[in-house]
């Protein structure tokens, strides 16, 4: 019989492994799907086509040319189902394809042999690809998104990927994958020596092209969840640095994060912390996936430069998931020292910004980029109509340069120079936003610290107003209580001994004495012919004036205490004195004598002009 011929020629040539004799007993369909290698004859042992004696069970005539063979062979009968069809010219049958009837999870299932025979050719195909690297061998073994996003890849971060992929070829026998076919879709498991390869395959025009593939190592930390989400975060990293390097803020915004870019890149001199190009990057780098996020690890002159990416999931099935840069680590001292580009461009923003604000005298920008406790000290105490005699001079002159950040986990040092004067911006992490908390710099007879200096300032030159003002209660708001129990409760009114007071407070400081453990401090504002030293103590948790000492060359001492001479003069001027009010008298009068003249040091009476009338604030 012809049918039995034809099967009998197939099966000697298969055992021979004459691949030229099975060519010649198939169609050239057949031929090319299932014998298109010269490894076709080592699948076709993978796939255990059963062989022996054959004995034909059915015969189904389906045309003239196309016959189905119902065989069963060797001894334990196992059935298989052969299509033949007559060559036209030679008039000879021959086998176009085999079906064999397997059990797969107590069903029985007939699988094509070429089909089976395609699917572990192109896997093999597909493994070959990948191991040698070859950019259009990889890309031909894929399609659709898979393919896509590889084509976009540098060369280099393609070539790592599929070293990841492939491993090290497994030096035993090529063995029979576990694959897994649904209609158009077949994932493939396939033993490798570093693991196991997964590979996600889709038949498309009648080709099998992966769309996916992953990797379950045996080494921890070589594992590859998915290659095509890998390959869209390799792209990410690659699109993110390339629009870095080329300072193109639009494409930034496309590629990072919001937070991120608003937060930072979209204000920050992106060349002030320089980033390894893409080409650079992709070759030495880490990718360390944990979830929704991943980790990016690369060299940037000999120091590590770390790109988080966060995964932005899609509500659309067909709008696939979205990859961006969440933010960059950049290391310095050997790993000791971690700065974010977010705290390294807001440091810089949030500090010029701070010091043109003192150079404007701008209070509600200075409170905005200022932490509560520097706010609360210095800036809520100013008063608006001494907002523009803020005594900022030496900290607010032209040539503002910043040399150096120092990061140490919630304070920021950043280290600049204001004309000739070095000082060091002190920033602090609040609720997540770097904020100016204090100032250093070096300045002889005066404190390191701004913040101390100008809470002492301020409440100096407010004092002053208070006078200027005729403000009683707040004077005795912010005196001490001896100061208090001498003059300001003694008094309605400011006594006109006190009126050259205001404008000597608002001269320039000389020098500051601070003692915050005993809650002291000496302020000396002008020189010795012109000026006051302000004496200040801690009371009840704040810092009150004691006493004001005002500098004149006409006494011996030179130095005049306020605080007596107010009380001086308020004795020998009984209508300064609040009515009825009760005080132990400095020196008495007697009847049988004539009183002691007194006549109190005279103090050239100066009008207040740092106190003009306050205009009305728009």
């Amino acid at each position: 019989m012809p049918e039995m011929q034809t099967i009998e020629q197939f099966a000697q040539a298969m055992e021979k492994e004459d691949i030229k004799s099975l060519k010649h007993h198939t169609t050239m369909k057949f031929s090319k799907v299932a014998l298109r290698d010269k490894s076709s004859l080592d699948d076709l042992k993978v796939l255990k086509i059963p062989t022996g004696e054959a004995t034909i069970v059915e015969i189904k005539d389906v045309s003239e040319n196309h016959k189905k063979v119902v065989v069963e062979v060797g001894k334990n009968k196992k059935k298989l189902l052969y299509e033949l069809k007559k060559v036209t010219k030679t008039g000879e049958w021959v086998v176009d394809d085999i079906y064999i009837n397997q059990k797969h999870k107590n069903l029985n299932v007939m699988k094509s042999v070429s089909e089976q025979m395609d699917l572990l050719l192109t896997i093999r195909e597909f493994v070959d690809a990948w191991e040698h690297g070859n950019r259009d061998d990889i890309l031909a073994s894929t399609d659709g998104e898979f393919k896509e996003t590889l084509d976009q890849l540098q060369p280099a971060f393609l070539a790592k990927l599929a070293k990841r992929v492939s491993g090290n070829s497994s030096k035993s026998k090529w063995k029979k994958p576990d694959a897994q076919l649904d209609k158009n879709i077949a994932i493939i498991r396939l033993d490798r020596r570093s693991g196991q390869m997964i590979i996600t395959m889709k038949l498309k025009d009648g080709k099998w092209k992966a769309t996916d593939v992953a990797v379950e190592s045996r080494v921890d930390g070589q594992h590859v969840k998915s290659a095509k989400k890998e390959a869209r975060m390799l792209l990410a990293v690659s699109n993110f640095l390339d629009a870095y390097n080329q300072n193109d803020k639009v494409a930034l915004k496309k590629y990072s994060a919001d937070k991120f870019y608003q937060g930072s890149l979209n204000f920050g001199d992106l060349k002030v912390a320089p980033l390894p190009d893409s080409n650079v990057a992709a070759a030495d780098y880490e990718l360390k996936t944990e979830g929704d996020l991943a980790n990016f690890i690369t060299q940037n002159n000999g120091k590590m430069v770390n790109l988080s990416i966060l995964k932005i999931e899609s509500d659309e099935m067909d709008i696939p998931d979205q990859y961006l840069i969440e933010e960059v680590t950049l290391f310095k001292d050997h790993g000791n020292q971690q700065i974010t580009l977010t705290s390294l461009f807001s440091s810089r923003a949030i500090t010029l910004l701070f010091n043109e604000a003192l150079t404007k005298h701008d209070i509600k920008i200075l409170g905005f980029s200022s932490t509560p406790d520097l706010s609360t000290r210095v800036w809520d105490k100013v008063s608006p109509n001494l907002v523009a005699q803020l005594p900022v001079d030496d900290i607010a002159q032209p040539g503002f340069e910043i040399l150096d950040i120092d990061f140490n986990g919630s304070v920021t040092k950043v280290h600049a120079r204001q004309g000739n004067l070095p000082l060091t911006y002190i920033l602090r992490d609040h609720l997540g936003q770097l904020l100016v908390d204090d100032i250093e710099l070096d300045l002889q007879g005066r404190p390191a610290s701004v913040k101390a200096t100008l809470e002492l300032l301020v409440q100096i030159q407010n004092y002053a107003y208070d006078i200027h003002e005729n403000n009683i209660r707040n004077l005795q708001r912010h005196s001490s209580r001896d100061f208090n129990e001498l003059v300001w409760r003694q008094v309605d009114r400011v006594p006109k001994t006190a009126y050259p007071i205001p404008e000597l407070l608002m001269s320039k400081l000389t020098s500051m004495e601070l003692n915050e453990n005993q809650g002291l401090a000496r302020i000396k504002l002008g020189d010795d012919q012109r000026g006051a030293t302000v004496l200040i103590k801690k009371q009840h948790d704040e810092y009150v004036v004691d006493d004001i000492m005002i500098h004149s060359d006409k006494v011996a001492s030179r130095y005049v205490s306020s605080k007596k001479e107010l009380r001086l003069s308020m004795a020998a001027n009984s209508g300064t004195l609040r009515q009825n009010a009760a005080f132990q008298a400095t020196y008495t009068i007697s009847s049988d004598s004539k009183p002691e003249e007194i006549t109190p040091i005279s103090i050239p009476e100066v009008e207040p002009a740092a106190f003009e009338v306050p205009q009305q604030e728009p």
